[in-house]
C-alpha cells in the first residue's frame, strides 16, 4: 500500500512539473555572460590597463540631470535588469550598495513590472545571446511599462537603434555601453557609483545626439576596484603578501585575517585568509564579515567626528573639558585639560582602569551588578545575556576623575577618549554610534561598519575575538572586546567599532581625499593637516592620529612617508594612509583569539613586514 502511494505521489509530481513546463510556469534560465569581446575595439587587447582605457573611451553618457554618478544610497534603489546575463553589473553594483535586484529574462517575466515601486530605478538593458549586441525588441517594447520614480537611469549594453533614443530620453541619466561582456559590466557599475569618471564621446550620430555627444561625468571620491595590472604592477608581485598572511595563520598568530591595499585611489588587492577559530569546522573567513578593529574605533569614529565638527566650527580644540561637559568634570582639575592635548594623549591621564575587576564578586560578573536579560535598572550590554547597571557609567567616569592628573608628558591612554564622547553627545545632541553613523558611514555608503554589530549583521558575518574567562566568561562575539566599552554599552570613544578591511579603507581614503568622498564634503584639507601633524615636542602623535617615529618605522613600516598616519587596534588590527605614496593599507584579525596574551602576531612582525612588501612594489613602480 505505501509503496503504491508513493508511486502515486511522484506520478502526480511529474505531471505537475509537466503542467508548469507546458504553461511557461518554469523558473526562466539564465542566458549566459558574454566572455568573449565582439566588437573591434576590443578584440586583440591582451594588456589590462589598455582593456580599461578602452571600454572607459566606449562607454558614453549622452543624459544626465544630476543623477550620475549616484552619491546618495540610503535611497531605497531598485537594480533592474532586462534581457541577456547581468551578474557582472549587479556584482560590481553590490560593492558599493544594497538594494532590490530583478532580472527579468523572457518577455513572459515582465509581470514583475507592474507592481513594481521605488524612489530610484537603474535599468540596464542586455541581449539576451552572449554572442549578440542585438537588444531584443521585447527589451525596448518592456520600457514603457517601466514604472515612474524619483528618478530613472537607463544603462544599455548593446546597439541602440536611431529610432529608440526617443524612449531612452524619458529617463534621468542614458549610460550607453557598447557591449555586454561581464568586463564591461563591471566597469560601468563602478562609473555609475562614482568611482571611476565617465568621459567617452559618440563615435557616430544616434538619433538627435549628434557625433561627438558626450557628457563628462567626473568621480565623486569612492575607492574603486581594480588590478595591479591597471597601475602597471604585476598581480603575482602580491603572492608575498600572500605568503605572509597564510605563515601568520600557520604560526599560530591569528586563526584569519583580512587585507586591503589601495593605490591611488583604486584597491589593487583584496583578500581574506583563514577562518574565524582555529577549529577544523571553522567559517572561512570572507571579505565582507567584520572584525572588532579596538583602538583603530579612535580615528575611525572619534577622530572622524572631531575633524567634521572643527571644520564645521562646533568644536574648539583649544577650549577646555570644562567648557563643554561641567558636569561631567565637576571642579575637579580635568575641567582645565585642553581638548587637543587629550586626543594627542599629552593629558597626564592614567593609561587604562580595569573598571570591570570592582564589579566581580567571586571573579565573576554577578548581582546587585549585572543581569542576565535587560530590564529598567540593568541597561548596558556588556555580552551575550549579561547587562550592567546603567548607573556604573557614572561610577566609571567618578573613578577617573579621582585620579590625580600626571606630568603632560606623551602616555598613551584610552581614558583620553571616554570624554571625547560626552562632548560629541552634548554639541550633536546625539549618540556617538547614531551620530557616525548618520552623518557619516550612510552617506559615505559604507554598510559594513558599526558600533553594536548584533544590530546589523548575523553572527555568521561577525569574527569572534577572545574566550574571556576573566571577565564575562564567554566567548565574545558580536561584543566588543575591550571591556571598559563593553561597560559603556558597547559604544565607546576609544573602542567598539566592527568593521570589514574595505569600509575602514574607504574612510582612510576620506582622509587622502581631504574628506571628500561619495560626493560629500565632510571636512577639507587644512583640517586633514591639522589632525595629521604632530602637536607637541617629544610627542609624534597627531590629534588623534598615530604617526611614524622621527627616524621611520614604529607602528607602520619603514618605508612608510612621514606624512603617513593611521593607528593599531589591541585585537590585532592596522589601518595606515599615506598621502605621499597614495597608498592605504589594512590589515585585520582576531590575534586575542583564543586569548589576548597570544602576542607572536606583534613578535612576528606581520603587519609591518606585508606593509614592507606594498611598499616595494609601489616604490618599484613609481622610482620612489
Amino acid at each position: 500500500m505505501k509503496k503504491r502511494t508513493l508511486l502515486t505521489l511522484i506520478v502526480a509530481c511529474i505531471a505537475l512539473i509537466g503542467v508548469f513546463a507546458w504553461k511557461g510556469l518554469d523558473a526562466p534560465i539564465k542566458p549566459q555572460a558574454q566572455n568573449q569581446w565582439l566588437s573591434e575595439p576590443f578584440q586583440g587587447i591582451t594588456a589590462y590597463d589598455e582593456l580599461m582605457r578602452a571600454i572607459d573611451t566606449h562607454a558614453v553618457c549622452i543624459k544626465n540631470t544630476q543623477c550620475l554618478p549616484i552619491n546618495d544610497l540610503t535611497i531605497p534603489t531598485v537594480y533592474l535588469s532586462l534581457g541577456g546575463n547581468s551578474d557582472g553589473l549587479h556584482q560590481g553594483i553590490k560593492r558599493f550598495s544594497d538594494g532590490r535586484f530583478i532580472q527579468v529574462f523572457a518577455e513572459d517575466d515582465l509581470s514583475q513590472l507592474d507592481t513594481l515601486q521605488a524612489e530610484r530605478i537603474i535599468l540596464s538593458l542586455h541581449p539576451v545571446h552572449p554572442d549578440s549586441l542585438t537588444i531584443d525588441a521585447w527589451i525596448w517594447d518592456a520600457l514603457k511599462r517601466v514604472p515612474a520614480a524619483k528618478e530613472r537611469i537607463v544603462l544599455t549594453f548593446g546597439k541602440i537603434p536611431s529610432q529608440m533614443t526617443a524612449l531612452l530620453s524619458t529617463f534621468d541619466g542614458i549610460l550607453m555601453a557598447p557591449e555586454n561582456h561581464t568586463h564591461m559590466q563591471d566597469r560601468i557599475s563602478q562609473q555609475v557609483m562614482g568611482a571611476i569618471p565617465i568621459e567617452g564621446k559618440l563615435r557616430q550620430s544616434l538619433g538627435v545626439f549628434k557625433r561627438g555627444t558626450g557628457i563628462k561625468v567626473p568621480v565623486n571620491g569612492r575607492l574603486r576596484f581594480s588590478t595591479p595590472e591597471e597601475l602597471k604592477m604585476r598581480s603575482s608581485d602580491f603572492n608575498r603578501i600572500d605568503q605572509l598572511a597564510k605563515n601568520g595563520i600557520t604560526s599560530g598568530a591569528y586563526p584569519g585575517c583580512q587585507l586591503i591595499v589601495a593605490v591611488k585611489g583604486s584597491i589593487i588587492y583584496r583578500k581574506s585568509f583563514g577562518n574565524f577559530t582555529y577549529e577544523s569546522t571553522s567559517k572561512n573567513v570572507e571579505n565582507e564579515d567584520v572584525y572588532d578593529i579596538a583602538s583603530i574605533t579612535k580615528i575611525a569614529s572619534s577622530t572622524l567626528i572631531a575633524m567634521k565638527l572643527h571644520y564645521e566650527k562646533k568644536l574648539d580644540l583649544n577650549a577646555s573639558l570644562g567648557a563643554y561637559i561641567p558636569e561631567v568634570t565637576g571642579e575637579t582639575p580635568y575641567r582645565s585639560i585642553i581638548i587637543r592635548e587629550m586626543m594627542c594623549h599629552q593629558a597626564g591621564l592614567e593609561p587604562f582602569i580595569p573598571f570591570y575587576k570592582r564589579t566581580l564578586t567571586e571573579e565573576k560578573p554577578l548581582a546587585p551588578w549585572y543581569n542576565e536579560s535587560k530590564d529598567e535598572e540593568h541597561g548596558l550590554e556588556v555580552a551575550n545575556e549579561l547587562f550592567l547597571k546603567t548607573a556604573y557609567k557614572d561610577s566609571m567616569y567618578a573613578r577617573i576623575l579621582r585620579n590625580p592628573l600626571k606630568e603632560k608628558k606623551y602616555v598613551y591612554s584610552d581614558l583620553c577618549y571616554y570624554f571625547m564622547q560626552p562632548i560629541f553627545e552634548k554639541i550633536t545632541g546625539e549618540k556617538q554610534d547614531q551620530y557616525v553613523r548618520k552623518h557619516i558611514y550612510s552617506l559615505m555608503g559604507l554598510r559594513y561598519i558599526n558600533y553594536k554589530p548584533l544590530l546589523y549583521y548575523t553572527k555568521s558575518q561577525i569574527v569572534p575575538t577572545e574566550n574571556d574567562q576573566y571577565f564575562r566568561k564567554q566567548l565574545l562575539q558580536g561584543h566588543v572586546h575591550d571591556p571598559g566599552a563593553a561597560m559603556l554599552g558597547g559604544v565607546g570613544g576609544h573602542a567598539g567599532l566592527f568593521s570589514n578591511a574595505t569600509d575602514l579603507a574607504g574612510i582612510m581614503q576620506l582622509f587622502l581625499n581631504n574628506g571628500q568622498y561619495a560626493g560629500q564634503q565632510f571636512f577639507d584639507k587644512e583640517t586633514v593637516r591639522y589632525f595629521t601633524s604632530a602637536q607637541y615636542p617629544g610627542n609624534k602623535r597627531g590629534i588623534g592620529f598615530d604617526r611614524p617615529s622621527p627616524n621611520g618605522g614604529g607602528t607602520c613600516d619603514e618605508l612608510a612617508s612621514q606624512q603617513s598616519f593611521g593607528h593599531s587596534g589591541f585585537t590585532g588590527t592596522l589601518a595606515w594612509a599615506d598621502p605621499k605614496n597614495e597608498v592605504v593599507f589594512v590589515f585585520l584579525s582576531n590575534r586575542v583569539h583564543p586569548s589576548q596574551d597570544n602576542w607572536k602576531l606583534r613578535d612576528m612582525g606581520i603587519r609591518t613586514n606585508i606593509q614592507h612588501v606594498v611598499y616595494e612594489i609601489v616604490n618599484a613602480r613609481y622610482g620612489k
